[in-house]
């Protein structure tokens, strides 16, 4: 058992960042806002180029850090600007950053045993999500939608910030969510007392960056 770690979160996570079948823009500047409207297409994830990192804390302050690789993802773009989204996270690809050698290798087989996500039987999270018909307004975005791990599902929320239009799309996003509704209960104070400095606590933080083609 390790003595020490945090959980990624798979998933997850997602935010918008693409090429598409038509990759130009339009930029529309009133006052000190400036609106883009994305042309209509169809957008695949480049998994290679896309990250994923993932950041958990114990009560003591410990923190952990690693990455996870995206199996695949699409994202379509409606005449009307409204997006559409959905990401299919390898989970049993979990590696931890912030520790090298044995104990790196030990904290991630933890974090693949049924302790945490279990990967062996559940090889993949998903996330799908959705924007609304307003621009986007100074290269913000906010997308709403639903985080699938361990096959239990939750509404998830967050804002993405558009990097690049041209000669592609590409965006990145922070968000969090609370590993204890997907199951993940390994030194959770939801599920268990008197852990004192062992708790490790149950928002884990990804950041994503996506890049699609």
């Amino acid at each position: 058992m390790i003595r020490k770690f945090i959980i990624p979160v798979s998933i997850i996570i997602l935010t918008l960042i693409g090429c598409g079948k038509k990759n130009e823009t339009k930029d529309i500047k009133v006052g000190n806002t400036s609106s883009t409207y994305l042309e209509k297409g169809s957008y695949d994830i480049i998994n290679t180029e896309s990250e994923l990192k993932w950041i958990g804390k114990e009560l003591s302050t410990d923190t952990h850090t690693g990455t996870l690789a995206l199996k695949k993802g699409k994202i379509d773009v409606n005449a009307n600007g409204v997006i559409h989204g959905e990401v299919e996270i390898d989970m049993t690809t979990i590696t931890v950053t912030d520790m090298q050698g044995k104990w790196g290798t030990k904290l991630e087989g933890h974090l693949k045993s049924p302790d945490f996500f279990d990967v062996e039987k559940y090889s993949s999270a998903f996330i799908t999500f959705q924007s609304d018909e307003n621009p986007i307004k100074n290269n913000q975005l906010n997308l709403t939608g639903e985080l699938t791990i361990k096959d239990i599902t939750h509404p998830i929320s967050f804002s993405t910030e558009l990097l690049q239009t041209k000669p592609s799309l590409q965006a990145k996003a922070t968000l969090s969510f609370d590993r204890s509704k997907y199951d993940v209960r390994f030194r959770s104070g939801k599920f268990f007392e008197n852990l004192g400095d062992k708790l490790i606590l149950d928002d884990i933080e990804i950041d994503v960056l996506l890049v699609t083609n």
